[in-house]
């Protein structure tokens, strides 16, 4: 019987240690990508692939007045420290493919921060529903140029 609790304790031990290491290994893979994804929807984005960079809270604001023109109850506008974090909004335009892109990577130059978008392939049919979805994600504030990649 002592044999049986001690096996019990220690498995239960060591499969807490495996939690610690995957959460580390995952919050260590956040620390490589400065950008935070805090909203994505399909409905409110524009027409054409867009990238707005938004460093103060009235621009957020006329941002999610847009966006919830036509929604009741409309989107919560999120909580940002303009003093510390910029918004980065990723549009893709109109399609009818979900998923949609998303940002992928950041690559870091002198005087620029160029964005790489993940192209999502879906292997359904597409739907015939017209979407216009937007990504919004936070970073911390910089000077630099925000720029979406060339290669797609």
């Amino acid at each position: 019987m002592k044999t049986l609790i001690m096996g019990l304790l220690i498995l239960t031990g060591t499969c807490g240690s495996q939690k610690d290491k995957v959460k580390d290994a995952n919050y260590q893979e956040l620390d490589d990508n400065p950008l935070t994804l805090i909203l994505s929807d399909n409905y409110g984005g524009t027409e054409t692939e867009e990238l707005l960079v938004l460093r103060d809270n009235k621009a957020l604001k006329r941002f999610f007045s847009k966006v919830n023109m036509t929604r009741k109850p409309g989107l919560q506008i999120p909580e940002i420290d303009f003093s510390t974090e910029m918004v980065v909004i990723y549009c893709n335009g109109k399609t009818t493919n979900t998923p949609t892109s998303r940002i992928r990577g950041v690559q870091e130059e002198d005087n620029q921060m160029i964005l790489d978008i993940e192209n999502t392939k879906d292997n359904k049919s597409p739907s015939t529903a017209i979407l216009m979805p937007f990504h919004l994600y936070k970073m911390p504030l910089t000077e630099k140029e925000i720029v979406l990649s060339d290669n797609k």
